[in-house]
């Protein structure tokens, strides 16, 4: 089942952490969505990243288990 799709800000908010600590849960394979900014012209291709809470969840899950294992 799908979660709400959101921000770096959002989701840093959701957990209770910063968003360097996002950046570094990315470095680490923290899965999301890159979409095209809104107002940016196509030419230009800037991307912003989207996050699905699901996913963030399913994966928090997943490397926390695997690091119990160690």
């Amino acid at each position: 089942m799908p979660g709400v799709q959101v921000s770096k800000s959002d989701l840093a908010h959701i957990f209770g952490v910063d968003q360097p600590t996002i950046d570094h849960w990315i470095q680490r394979g923290l899965p999301y969505i890159r979409k095209r900014l809104t107002g940016i012209p196509v030419a230009n291709n800037e991307r912003e990243l989207v996050f699905d809470t699901a996913d963030v969840i399913n994966w928090r899950l997943s490397v926390s288990n695997l690091e119990h294992e160690w």
